[in-house]
C-alpha cells in the first residue's frame, strides 16, 4: 500500500544526521500559499495560510499552523507538536523561538538554487519583524548545504521509485522499436511514447503529462524541439530523449537508432564509430564516477573520450543528478568553473542518482549519436539502473 509518508520520513531521519554533521541547531521554513518547494517534499503535505516549521536536530520538530491547515500536519507523525495561532503567527512563534533558543538555525535562502531559495522577501521581512533584525541575523544560516544533500543524496524508497521509473521507461523503449518503421514521421513515432505512458497509468517527467519525448531525425536538426512531420528514410539517424514520471521520480534516458539502406547489413563506418565513441564515453563515465569525485572531474573523463574520437567537444554537461526533477539539485557534471558556488565542484556522494550522457554532436547533417544511462552512486561504484544500450537500434527500409 501507498505510503505517502514513508519519504518524508526517511528525509527527516536524514536532515537531522545532516543538522548535527554540520552542527545547526535546527532548520526553519515558512511558508504559505504552497510558497516553499522544500517543504512539502519533507511533511508531505503544504500549507495554505502562514505557516512555520521548526526541524530540529533532537528530532523534536514543531509545526505552528493556522486552524484550518492545523489536521493536516499531525497524521505524518513527524511533528512532536503542532501549534495553531488565531490571528498571527507571531503569537505563537516568537515563544516557540525563545523556548528553542537556537545559536544557529538555517533558514531556506541560496543564491544559487532556486529549490533552496524558497523563503520569499516578505516572509524574511516578516521574521526580522518578530524577532528584531539583530537577533535574527546573529543566528541565521544559509539552508543550502542541508537543502541540497536532502534532494541530492536519495533515501533508500526514492531510489526504488527511480528503479521502476527507468525500468518503465525500458519498457516503453522496447515497445517503441517493436513498431517504429522506415517511412513513419518524428510525430508518430512520438505518438507510441505517448501510447505507451497512457497504457502504464505513467506520464512524460518533463512538460505536460502526454507532451512529446524529444524525438530527432538528425538530417533535420538535433535540438530540443517538438517531433515534426518529417519522415524517416534509408540512411537516417534517429535520436530519441524520453523521461517518465513514477510517484513524483523521474528518469532521463535516450537512444539511437539507425535506418538501414537497400543492401545494408549494418551501419556505415562514420556512423558505427560515432556510436562507438558515445558508448565507450559512457562507458568510462561510469567506470570512473564515484563517491568523493569531483563533478568537473567526471565530466572531463568523458568529453575527452569524446574529442579522442575526433568529434567537437560536447556541447553540454556529460551528466546531472536526477530525482523529482530532470535535471535534479546536487552535483553538476560540467567542465570547471572558477566560481566556487558552481556545483560542479562539490564530491559526489553515495546513493546519488545521475544520467550519464557524453554525446556526439556535429552540425550539417553530419552523425549525431544521443545515449544517456542512469546509474546510481553505491560504495564500491555505480550501479546502472537502466538497460544499457550497447549497439545502435538497426531498422530495415524496404526498398519502393
Amino acid at each position: 500500500m501507498f505510503d505517502k509518508y514513508q519519504i518524508p520520513r526517511e528525509k527527516i531521519q536524514q536532515l537531522e544526521a545532516l543538522l548535527a554533521r554540520q552542527d545547526i541547531d535546527g532548520l526553519l521554513l515558512v511558508s504559505r500559499e504552497g510558497g516553499d518547494p522544500i517543504l512539502p517534499f519533507l511533511i508531505g503535505e503544504d500549507t495554505v495560510h502562514l505557516g512555520a516549521a521548526f526541524f530540529m536536530r533532537d528530532g523534536h520538530h514543531i509545526m505552528i499552523a493556522s486552524q484550518s491547515d492545523e489536521k493536516k500536519f499531525i497524521p505524518s507523525g513527524i511533528f512532536s507538536q503542532v501549534l495553531t495561532y488565531n490571528k498571527a503567527l507571531e503569537e505563537v512563534f516568537v515563544p516557540v523561538f525563545d523556548r528553542l533558543a537556537p545559536k544557529k538555525l538555517a533558514i531556506n535562502v541560496s543564491e544559487s538554487d532556486v529549490i533552496a531559495d524558497g523563503l520569499s522577501y516578505g516572509l524574511y521581512l516578516m521574521l526580522e519583524k518578530m524577532l528584531g533584525r539583530e537577533r535574527l541575523a546573529a543566528v541565521e544560516v544559509s539552508g543550502e548545504s542541508l537543502i541540497r544533500e536532502l534532494c541530492s543524496v536519495k533515501s533508500s524508497t526514492e531510489i526504488d521509485y527511480l528503479r521502476q521509473s527507468i525500468q518503465l521507461t525500458n519498457d516503453i523503449y522496447d515497445e517503441v522499436f517493436s513498431k517504429v518503421r522506415c517511412g513513419m514521421t518524428e510525430r508518430e513515432i512520438g505518438d507510441l511514447f505517448v501510447a505507451g505512458m497512457k497504457a502504464r497509468d505513467v506520464c512524460n517527467g518533463l512538460g505536460k503529462p502526454y507532451d512529446y519525448p524529444i524525438v530527432c531525425i538528425v538530417r533535420e536538426g538535433l535540438a530540443h524541439r517538438s517531433p515534426g512531420d518529417a519522415k524517416t528514410r534509408p540512411g537516417d539517424i534517429l535520436i530519441m530523449d524520453f523521461s517518465v514520471k513514477y510517484r513524483g521520480y523521474i528518469s532521463d534516458i535516450a537512444r539511437t537508432a539507425y535506418f538501414l539502406q537497400p543492401g545494408e547489413s549494418s551501419p556505415p563506418a562514420e556512423v558505427q564509430h560515432a556510436f562507438e565513441t558515445a558508448r565507450s564515453a559512457i562507458t568510462a563515465v561510469i567506470g570512473f564516477i564515484g563517491q568523493g569525485k569531483l563533478g568537473w572531474e567526471v565530466d572531463a573523463v568523458g568529453r575527452k573520450v569524446v574529442e579522442d574520437g575526433g568529434y567537437p567537444t560536447v556541447r553540454h554537461s556529460v551528466g546531472h543528478p536526477i530525482g523529482r526533477r530532470c535535471h535534479d539539485i546536487g552535483t553538476a557534471l560540467s567542465p570547471k568553473r572558477a566560481d566556487n558556488m558552481a556545483s560542479c565542484g562539490r564530491p559526489i556522494g553515495c546513493n546519488e542518482v545521475y544520467a550519464i550522457e557524453p554525446t556526439v554532436i556535429q552540425d550539417g547533417g553530419l552523425p549525431c549519436m544521443l545515449v544517456e544511462e542512469n546509474v546510481v552512486i553505491r560504495p564500491e561504484g555505480a550501479e546502472v539502473l537502466s538497460r544499457r544500450q550497447m549497439e545502435l537500434y538497426l531498422i530495415g527500409c524496404t526498398e519502393e
